[in-house]
């Protein structure tokens, strides 16, 4: 009697155990999807400041008033200027392609947002505590970040929020690659020792990336009274600090290739942050030569946020991060 009880203990814990590796390994699956949507939303809210549609919906988190945004101006009211002059539209004139831009930006958000609960979900069934906690944090901050949208357009697009609206992304996706590598159910080898070098790169990554966001935020002001092609010699003093200090992150990241350069071929992360590094370069020089065109802004930004995400990833596998216990 007591062998059978032992029997159908131990088939019930085998069967928990199968049940936590399968939502364990959805856990991963959904962590994959959350990174590419946040990537996704920051293209599209990279997109959106370059082509200048982030008034295209006035209001939050309807446009228009609508759930579905209108195509043409026939499917506004006539006093539509009056009824959103708060919003500064007494002097924006309504246009299709800046508000289905916005309007996109919104839906890949709310997407992100989606798979976010689904993680906190799913981690609830994995019966991890340690999962739970930050896939809960996750959601707080997800719902943040949307708080923090609303506010950018109750504010008329107020730089300093933008800033911020950006910054709160990276921080969701470092977590999210956090919760990857901690979710996979694979031991990565780790052959780095030491990375001293990797946070250092990183810290000076996100310096640059602060001063960016400083140097846009000229930008945008400088745009209502000048030209173009004539801002990059009005720009303030930060410019020329952003500028100069381009040459570090090339210092730095040289400085990290020489110290680990038998890893090429073990962690593709080396090889990105060439890639991104030229992709830097390249658009920096065409911002600076040719009056700040937004593509080269948007490669600019795209590429920096590249760059430190690499470099965060390689720190996450440096520091041989323990993988959650099934037991």
């Amino acid at each position: 009697m007591l062998d059978a009880q032992k029997v159908v203990v131990q088939a019930k814990s085998n069967i928990n155990t199968i049940n936590d590796l399968v939502f364990l390994k959805l856990y991963h699956s959904l962590c994959r999807l959350a990174i590419i949507s946040i990537c996704l939303i920051v293209c599209a809210g990279g997109f959106v400041r370059m082509t200048g549609s982030g008034m295209g919906c006035p209001d939050w988190p309807k446009c228009f008033g609508k759930w579905i945004p209108p195509t043409h101006i026939s499917d506004l009211p006539e006093n539509y200027k009056e009824i959103y002059s708060h919003r500064g539209y007494d002097k924006i004139d309504f246009n299709a392609f800046n508000t289905w831009a916005e309007y996109i930006n919104r839906l890949l958000g709310a997407i992100g947002g989606l798979l976010c609960f689904l993680l906190f979900i799913v981690s609830i069934l994995t019966r991890k505590i340690s999962l739970v906690f930050l896939s809960f944090f996750l959601v707080c901050l997800m719902a943040f970040q949307a708080w923090m949208g609303a506010l950018v357009v109750y504010s008329i697009l107020l730089p300093w929020k933008i800033t911020v609206h950006m910054l709160i992304a990276l921080f969701i996706l470092c977590i999210l690659f956090f919760l990857f590598h901690y979710s996979s159910s694979i031991k990565e080898k780790v052959i780095i020792i030491g990375n001293k070098w990797i946070m250092l790169c990183l810290f000076i990554s996100l310096i640059q990336i602060i001063l960016g966001t400083q140097v846009r935020e000229s930008v945008d002001a400088l745009l209502y009274i000048y030209d173009r092609d004539v801002i990059i010699n009005k720009l303030p003093n930060v410019f020329e600090v952003h500028r100069t200090m381009a040459w570090l992150i090339i210092l730095s990241n040289c400085t990290l290739f020489w110290f680990y350069r038998n890893l090429f071929a073990v962690y593709i992360e080396f090889r990105l942050i060439i890639i991104t590094l030229l992709g830097l370069l390249i658009s920096g020089v065409i911002m600076s030569y040719d009056s700040l065109i937004g593509f080269a802004q948007l490669c600019h930004l795209l590429c920096a946020i590249s760059l430190f995400m690499c470099q965060y990833s390689l720190l996450l596998k440096s520091c041989s991060l323990p993988n959650v216990q099934i037991p």
